[in-house]
């Protein structure tokens, strides 16, 4: 196996320092933790977050979080997992872009490159994308603000009650961060939760109501790969009042109908 890695990595040599993981059973999707000989390319100032980018140019953001010997990519880390449906026998070869940004490669169980188109030509995931690394460096400093604002002890009481959550019907969680509440206003569905409740591939409407019963008609996208709320999400968002760190709670009550249960 190591001589069929050799071989494939040949194809993609570039300047660029890379590193790769190999998904297995048991495999943590939890975290994922950063070579420890490849530190020395990051930043000796680490930021808050690192953003991984897929083949198709679509961004996810990814808490660092740094222990006496090594450095992981944690929270959102789960969500990337989930949203590219990865599993055994699967490759990623991570290519550094520099600070703290990956163009991350993604092989199957055949050896092949998985290609992933964006969400959909008319929907603004480039957008996003851009945006996001326009605003990383005020992202990082207005999250830093907010932190000193709000104490820990605050936080953890809101996650407690989020996760003290228990329903009948399939549900996901969210933490709200800039995409989802400023500006872009779209919301990733994990893969394992759309591929199993939702609409197969292609474009539907989905029923969003909140906790006062108050209903929004959003646009659900999906092309096999991503799974997205879109058209109608930003007025969901807005007229909720959903701010950065406020944690959502889409639980499925029919086969187009949401409830969202908001921890703010």
């Amino acid at each position: 196996m190591t001589g069929e890695i050799h071989e494939d990595m040949d194809e993609f040599e570039d300047n660029r320092p890379c590193f790769f993981k190999l998904i297995f059973g048991g495999f943590n999707t939890e975290q994922l933790r950063i070579p420890r000989k490849f530190v020395k390319h990051l930043p000796k100032e680490l930021p808050d977050q690192a953003i991984l980018r897929d083949s198709s140019g679509d961004e996810w953001r990814v808490k660092l979080c740094k222990t006496v010997e090594d450095i992981y990519l944690q929270d959102g880390w789960k969500q990337y997992f989930e949203d590219h449906s990865l599993g055994d026998n699967e490759f990623l070869l991570f290519k550094h872009n520099g600070e703290m940004s990956f163009d991350v490669l993604i092989f199957g169980k055949d050896g092949c490159e998985r290609v992933y188109a964006s969400i959909n030509k008319h929907t603004p995931v480039h957008d996003e994308a851009d945006q996001l690394t326009k605003l990383k460096e005020k992202d990082i400093q207005r999250r830093k603000k907010l932190e000193e604002k709000e104490p820990p002890t605050q936080k953890r009481k809101v996650w407690k009650m989020a996760e003290s959550f228990t329903s009948d019907f399939p549900y996901f969680k969210r933490c709200m961060t800039k995409s989802h509440v400023e500006k872009v206003f779209i919301l990733r569905v994990p893969a394992v939760f759309a591929k199993e409740h939702l609409p197969p591939q292609g474009r539907a409407k989905i029923v969003v109501r909140n906790s006062e019963d108050k209903s929004w008609e959003v646009n659900y996208v999906s092309n096999g790969w991503n799974h997205v709320l879109s058209g109608g999400f930003k007025a969901f968002v807005l007229e909720n009042k959903l701010k950065i760190g406020d944690i959502c709670i889409f639980e499925l009550l029919g086969k187009q109908e949401i409830r969202v249960h908001i921890f703010r």
